[in-house]
């Protein structure tokens, strides 16, 4: 065990309360399982267009589309579309009317799992504490990971502490908001559950937070090598650079590995514009119960997704954000614009069962 130095030795009276949530973590709370293989549209030319297993018309075709069993694809001449189907198989669609082209197989890539289960805190709380964005609800490749959080007015100085069995890591930091993890500082085990915790004061630390379950662990050796192969299967597709990277942002997710699924995706999206990017970060965020930055980038992607006239894109981005306002901000009015236009848009493709579903959530929020 590493020897608390003064800094340690003050921190832990600084904060006593927060480090009575640190443990147990459930290991199996960051397992990246979700309940759907991810085949995804990697490249698209013409117009090619998709109709879903409930839908009784068709919409644009887009990158970033999971294809499922019981879609079907319109292909005209002109048009071309590759999938990397969930085993990490390159294959082109075919032409005419046709179903995916990827069959049931070893599913490595899956769609991380978006969905928040519980408020997690209301907006008046954010900024009157640093609130740890990275790393969190994760699994890590990395023994040295990039550590972030958000600012807090006023503060210049933050007090980090990373623990976990046998590890006790301090730190301050003055006028930023991430440092990496140093090399000189005590090595994670995997397997082991740790937990990063910022503080500005002893009243004012990011233990504040009402959800459990925000540490992190990192991948064994044998896991590790696992990913890296797979992520070198993805490298060799012979892709441009932005899908490569939003595949292995993809995969990341796939092994819950989200801390750097995110770091790898907001780099991306600097230069690789679209819908689909911005979307699974929303997923992301919203995996890590983190709704703000979730909700900054399904507006993004809701707003990419109208220049480029996707349908679906729209669809699932004002669900997600009718969640995000009805469950987590408190904003009915907000909700019920977004559940309105979902029933709009679904009313072009067909669907629905999902304007059944919107209809519903509407009438409860009146």
């Amino acid at each position: 065990m590493s020897r608390p130095s003064r800094i340690a030795v003050s921190l832990s009276l600084l904060f006593p309360l927060a480090l009575t949530i640190v443990f147990p973590l459930a290991i199996a709370q960051f397992s990246g399982e979700s309940g759907q293989a991810a085949n995804i549209v990697v490249l698209i030319q013409g117009h090619p267009a998709i109709k879903r297993k409930n839908w009784t018309g068709f919409a644009p075709l887009t990158f970033g589309v999971n294809l499922q069993t019981g879609d079907l694809l319109r292909m005209d001449e002109s048009s071309v579309a590759k999938v990397v189907c969930s085993d990490l198989k390159l294959r082109d669609v075919g032409a005419g009317t046709i179903g995916t082209p990827c069959t049931p197989s070893q599913e490595i890539l899956r769609r991380p799992d978006g969905s928040l289960l519980r408020p997690t805190r209301t907006a008046p709380s954010e900024g009157s504490f640093p609130i740890v964005l990275s790393p969190r609800r994760t699994k890590l490749l990395s023994e040295r990971p990039l550590l972030r959080w958000m600012e807090v007015k006023d503060a210049s100085t933050y007090h980090l502490m990373v623990r976990g069995p046998e590890l006790l890591w301090t730190a301050t930091v003055h006028s930023k908001t991430e440092l990496q993890y140093p090399d000189n500082a005590p090595k994670f085990e995997a397997g082991q559950s740790y937990k990063l915790i910022v503080a500005i004061s002893d009243e004012q630390n990011s233990g504040n937070e009402s959800a459990n379950g925000l540490g992190f662990s990192v991948l064994s050796s044998k896991e590790r090598k696992v990913v890296l192969g797979e992520q070198k299967q993805l490298e060799s597709l012979g892709l441009e650079e932005g899908p490569t990277q939003y595949l292995i942002g993809h995969l990341y997710a796939s092994h819950g590995l989200n801390a750097e699924a995110i770091q790898r995706l907001e780099a991306v999206s600097k230069k690789f514009m679209v819908p689909a990017t911005e979307r699974l970060l929303g997923e992301l965020y919203m995996s890590v119960e983190l709704p703000r930055q979730a909700e900054v980038h399904y507006l993004k992607s809701l707003e990419l997704s109208k220049k480029e006239q996707d349908d679906e894109g729209q669809l699932r981005c004002r669900l997600a954000l009718a969640t995000i306002y009805s469950r987590v901000l408190g904003n009915s009015h907000a909700a019920g614009e977004h559940l309105e236009g979902v029933i709009a848009i679904a009313g072009k493709v067909g669907d629905d069962v999902t304007i059944t579903e919107a209809r519903k959530q509407l009438s409860e929020l009146k």
